[in-house]
């Protein structure tokens, strides 16, 4: 039994190391309902969450997690920027025809048809709006694009991003998160001063100024 389980953990940090160049090191933690169960060793992508994995080892599952926020391609079995992987987690209802948001990204969606998951896209300029469950106006959705610094900063810093859905609105950063805030009435956020003015029309950023 012992030189089950040290063969067990051997072969685990083995299929750690393959993936760790790109993600670096994680915490195991043994989940209560095995997807690993009758598995092959390697690596499965989690049903509800693009941030985790599983590693699968000797028909045990252990529960992973990318650093910093990185979305896990079960393609290339590492940790990669949310860019650069297509992650559907299926959260779909088994039975009807509905259409989810995807956290964290605004001009793509989930389909959901009879309990499977379908990603699609809004066309340029068009944000998902959760309400209508369509694409619509950006302004008219409540939809953000996180724009802060990840990881957060240590020590913090002062963030502040135009919204590109409302110029009459900014984003300020908590711990890596948008937090959205409003300019005062016939006030437009400024991204060149960082603060809202008197201005005709949104005001966009130019280079050199900051």
């Amino acid at each position: 039994m012992m030189k089950d389980s040290k063969a067990r953990s051997a072969g685990l940090l083995a299929l750690l190391a393959l993936v760790g160049c790109a993600t670096a090191q994680t915490t195991t933690v043994q989940t209560p309902t095995d997807p690993c169960v009758g598995a092959s060793d390697g690596f499965l992508a989690h049903p509800t969450d693009c941030t985790k994995y599983f590693s699968c080892y000797g028909g045990m599952g252990y529960e992973q997690s990318c650093p910093d926020g990185k979305y896990f391609d079960p393609t290339r079995t590492l940790c990669d920027v949310k860019e650069n992987v297509e992650c559907v987690v299926n959260n779909c209802p088994p039975n009807d025809i509905v259409y989810l948001p995807i956290p964290g990204v605004c001009d793509r969606f989930t389909i959901c048809i009879g309990g499977n998951a379908f990603e699609s896209s809004c066309d340029e300029g068009l944000y998902f709006d959760e309400v209508l469950q369509e694409c619509n106006l950006k302004n008219e959705t409540n939809c953000v694009v996180n724009p802060c610094v990840q990881p957060p900063p240590d020590p913090p810093i002062l963030e502040m991003h135009p919204n590109d859905a409302n110029c009459a609105q900014y984003v300020i950063c908590l711990n890596g998160e948008p937090i959205v805030r409003d300019c005062a009435p016939n006030l437009f956020f400024d991204p060149n001063v960082s603060q809202c003015v008197q201005a005709d029309d949104c005001i966009t950023f130019t280079c050199g100024t900051k």
